[in-house]
C-alpha cells in the first residue's frame, strides 16, 4: 500500500507510480486491452486522473478504473 510519504498534492513518488502499474497492469488483462492501444493510453490517463485528484487507495483506483 502506499506509505507516510504521499503528497496530498498529486505529486507520484517511485514508489506511487508502481502501485499505479501494477492496477493498469491486472485491469488491461482483465479487460483485454492490448498495451500500446489507445484505450490502454485512456486507461494509463484515467488512473493518472484519480491519483491527481487526491485518489490514493490501490482498491478505489481499481475499482474506478474497472467501471464500479
Amino acid at each position: 500500500m502506499i506509505g507516510p510519504h504521499i503528497s496530498k498534492s498529486g505529486v507520484a513518488y517511485p514508489d506511487d507510480l508502481v502501485l499505479l502499474k501494477r492496477i493498469y497492469d491486472q485491469v488491461c488483462e482483465e479487460r483485454g486491452i492490448a498495451r500500446g492501444s489507445s484505450e490502454a493510453s485512456d486507461l494509463a490517463i484515467e488512473a493518472m486522473k484519480l491519483f491527481s485528484a487526491g485518489i490514493f487507495d490501490e482498491g478505489t483506483i481499481g475499482r474506478r478504473l474497472r467501471g464500479g
